[in-house]
């Protein structure tokens, strides 16, 4: 088991003292019901928490990048409905989007497939998405502080 060190074992530690408090705070504050609606957190904590130097880490491309991709799924959901080619088109959509803004975050590819499939409206994005964001954001930067290591973000843009 090659990486099996004190330090990678020390720094594992760290990684789950950040996401579950993180994720039980969305969840317990936005209210458990809307869990499903969130799935694409738990991929958005495994990137802030285990790559906080990564450039999808960074606070424009976490909140841009989901917001945007909730927003198409929304869009495409009222003009055409929720069926495969909506799901694909809007995947495609916020990946496109994300590239040509330099705002790569690839958890949010899965918000457009959420809104479709709970045939979300557009009162979404104010809750629970960003609320449940800004608790995550919040919660990283001050897990940055505490634990030994780069600081989150390493840039706000």
């Amino acid at each position: 088991m090659t990486g099996l060190t004190r330090a990678a074992m020390l720094d594992a530690l760290w990684v789950a003292c950040g996401i579950v408090p993180c994720l039980a705070l969305v969840l317990w504050l936005i209210d458990a019901e809307h869990g499903l609606a969130l799935t694409s957190l738990g991929s958005t904590a495994i990137l802030l928490f285990c790559f906080p130097t990564h450039e999808g880490s960074r606070p424009v491309a976490v909140l841009a990048s989901h917001l945007l991709g909730a927003a198409l799924g929304i869009a495409l959901l009222q003009l055409f409905g929720s069926n495969v080619w909506t799901m694909g088109a809007g995947v495609a959509l916020i990946a496109i989007v994300m590239k040509l803004l330099n705002i790569m975050h690839p958890p949010a590819g899965a918000n457009p497939l959420i809104v479709l499939n709970l045939k979300s409206d557009w009162l979404f994005l104010a809750y629970p998405l960003l609320p449940a964001l800004l608790i995550m954001l919040v919660a990283v930067l001050v897990w940055s502080r505490l634990r030994p290591g780069p600081r989150w973000p390493q840039r706000w843009v």
